[in-house]
């Protein structure tokens, strides 16, 4: 039989990807898992000839190719991603399930680097597993009203002096839950962790309308013992296996006032 004879080849590469990441599965992103879940993507910017190819965990964006087909086998310098055109891609993502909360997101697309988006579960997507961890509501102090998509930094101080930090969103009606998945189990002869919690959120965030995380800006939080008292952290103790409800004094919720 005679071997196959090549007569044109057509070389395309992917103009970019998005890496959709599990927000709480590890403190740095570069360790974060992808989502397994199928979430729903909604692009409000984009150029007309983009094709979109979304799976789990990722979604891939392709253009029409810039190069002319090569007659016959392409040599290795031809296989080499050429110099493509950046361009705006914006869009919101969300869980048909809940599991997650939804977001939106603004990217400079097209140099084929990959860009990695944290996407934060949902209360009802949230497990407590034996590390235990933080419920409760965040409502701003002037109004009552909820704190929308807010996201919650702890920084937990172990044992040995290494902070380990674990962040959470709260979903549309500021309801939140933090899971202290990575948090070690007590040495003996100390009875808790200490730990700082922060907050960033939006005055102007509604419970319909997603944001970016990106776009949150540093507010302050009421004292969980001290009436009227907010600063830009407040301190609490933490015990691994249990969950605690946080409020802040006087109050049925977690206070929150811009800075």
């Amino acid at each position: 039989m005679s071997p196959l004879k090549v007569l044109e080849t057509n070389i395309l590469h992917a103009s970019d990807v998005i890496y959709w990441l599990d927000a709480g599965t590890a403190q740095n992103e570069a360790e974060m898992l992808r989502i397994s879940d199928s979430l729903s993507l909604q692009l409000s910017n984009r150029p007309a000839d983009l094709q979109v190819v979304h799976s789990a965990g990722k979604t891939a964006f392709i253009r029409p190719p810039m190069n002319e087909i090569l007659f016959g086998l392409p040599t290795e310098a031809d296989k080499q991603r050429p110099p493509l055109p950046s361009y705006p891609l914006a869009g919101v993502v969300s869980d048909p399930q809940g599991r997650y909360n939804p977001r939106s997101f603004s990217i400079t697309a097209g140099n084929g680097n990959g860009h990695g988006l944290r996407i934060y579960r949902s209360p009802l997507g949230t497990r407590f597993g034996p590390s235990g961890g933080l419920i409760g509501t965040l409502r701003f102090d002037s109004s009552g009203e909820g704190v929308p998509w807010a996201l919650l930094t702890l920084v937990v101080t172990t044992a040995i002096g290494t902070p380990l930090t674990f962040r959470c969103q709260a979903d549309g009606n500021g309801d939140f839950m933090l899971s202290m998945n990575r948090l070690p189990p007590l040495p003996e002869g100390i009875d808790n962790f200490s730990a700082t919690l922060g907050i960033a959120a939006m005055e102007s965030a509604s419970a319909d309308q997603p944001l970016d995380p990106a776009e949150l800006v540093a507010m302050n939080l009421g004292d969980l013992d001290s009436d009227d008292t907010f600063s830009a952290s407040i301190n609490l103790t933490v015990i691994p296996g249990k969950v605690r409800l946080l409020r802040s004094s006087s109050q049925e919720f977690l206070a929150v006032q811009p800075s």
